[in-house]
């Protein structure tokens, strides 16, 4: 099977050029190439303002489009460092003349930008609005939600849990106060808006277990990106966070931010997202939950067949996931650091939307060769 770059990038239609795009280029342009062009042009006009303060002194800066370009294309091309791009763009003139580079940086600039932008949050401002012009005014049928592993080269934060205050069982005294019951995360994500709730998950490096398909625990150290796609695979709302946050702690937030950009019916869910609160939420917002029960729980409730049947739908994102793993997200990940890991994994993301909206929305005669 043809995957999305050979099949986007064999299609002569680049928006704004009727001819020929090789006619415009020093050097050969590949199926890659040609991809790279499309993705920017559904990228680039959602690009937030971005204002980076420069001295009047020294060295002229380099043009801002052209390093969020490259920052792009070392997502796109799957780059794993600094030095692998800028060899890329030394030896590769079709790509240095997309990106705008007359020169080709120094590292350490392209690093400092780069950390920049991972600071700034860029990629993730451009994902909400160009997912939502694209979607707006289509209903989607069902949100698929789940998380994924994501290994990291530094070292794990030690956390530690809260030690309680040590008292005697049983009834308290007579005449004495009772003690307040301390709300849930998931209850107190109810009052929160999505910035609050995130802002207060663990985004630090730490270890995490997750079980796979087969019922085995795998362990990892680094992070987790939690992810909602539309049933064509396109992504909607992202987060990232330590390994050791629950699943079901990104749950709400997701909702909140998903229901902001799209309009959407049903959210699907494993059973790690089996909670009372998550369920309320999403019913309160005028949405159906469709949640795989926990078997750990005693008396839970079985899938209606209607409901196994949408179900089945859930598996998108589970291949977007595996998408990002093996064709946007390097197999290494080599910057350290909740905010430049995040940046890294948004930007797949944000290539990833915008393939999809290529395919499913823009070219959609191309989803019967996919």
């Amino acid at each position: 099977m043809k995957s999305i770059a050979e099949i986007l990038g064999g299609c002569q239609m680049v928006f704004g050029i009727s001819s020929d795009i090789q006619e415009i280029f020093e050097g050969y342009v590949t199926n890659e190439h040609r991809t790279f062009i499309q993705m920017l042009q559904v990228i680039e006009e959602f690009l937030p303002t971005y204002d980076r303060s420069g001295s009047l002194l020294g060295r002229k800066s380099y043009d801002e489009m052209a390093m969020i370009r490259s920052c792009l294309a070392k997502q796109f091309l799957k780059i794993p460092t600094v030095t692998s791009l800028r060899n890329r763009l030394l030896s590769d003139p079709s790509l240095r003349q997309i990106c705008g580079f007359s020169t080709v940086p120094s590292e350490a600039t392209f690093s400092r930008r780069y950390a920049s932008y991972a600071q700034k949050r860029l990629m993730e401002r451009t994902l909400g609005p160009l997912v939502s012009s694209y979607l707006d005014g289509r209903i989607v049928g069902h949100i698929s939600r789940d998380s994924t592993a994501i290994e990291a080269r530094e070292k794990a934060t030690n956390t530690k849990r809260e030690v309680k205050p040590k008292g005697k069982r049983g009834r308290p005294k007579k005449g004495s106060e009772p003690k307040e019951k301390r709300q849930s995360v998931l209850e107190k994500q109810l009052a929160q808006s999505a910035e609050q709730a995130i802002g207060e998950l663990n985004a630090l490096c730490s270890w995490g277990c997750k079980r796979n398909s087969q019922g085995n625990n795998n362990y990892w150290k680094g992070y987790k990106l939690h992810l909602d796609v539309t049933d064509s695979g396109i992504p909607v709302s992202a987060v990232v966070t330590g390994a050791n946050v629950h699943d079901s702690q990104a749950a709400i937030p997701l909702e909140r931010m998903t229901g902001q950009r799209i309009t959407h019916l049903y959210s699907l869910m494993d059973s790690a997202y089996d909670a009372k609160p998550i369920k309320d939420f999403i019913i309160g917002s005028g949405r159906i939950p469709i949640v795989d029960p926990n078997k750990r729980r005693k008396g839970q409730r079985v899938l209606s067949p209607a409901e196994k049947q949408r179900f089945k739908i859930r598996s998108t994102v589970e291949r977007s996931n595996s998408h990002l793993k093996d064709w946007l997200i390097p197999s290494k990940i080599m910057v350290r650091g909740p905010d430049k890991v995040a940046h890294c994994l948004m930007t797949g993301v944000l290539c990833l939307a915008a393939i999809k909206i290529l395919q499913y929305c823009i070219l959609p005669d191309l989803q019967k060769t996919a």
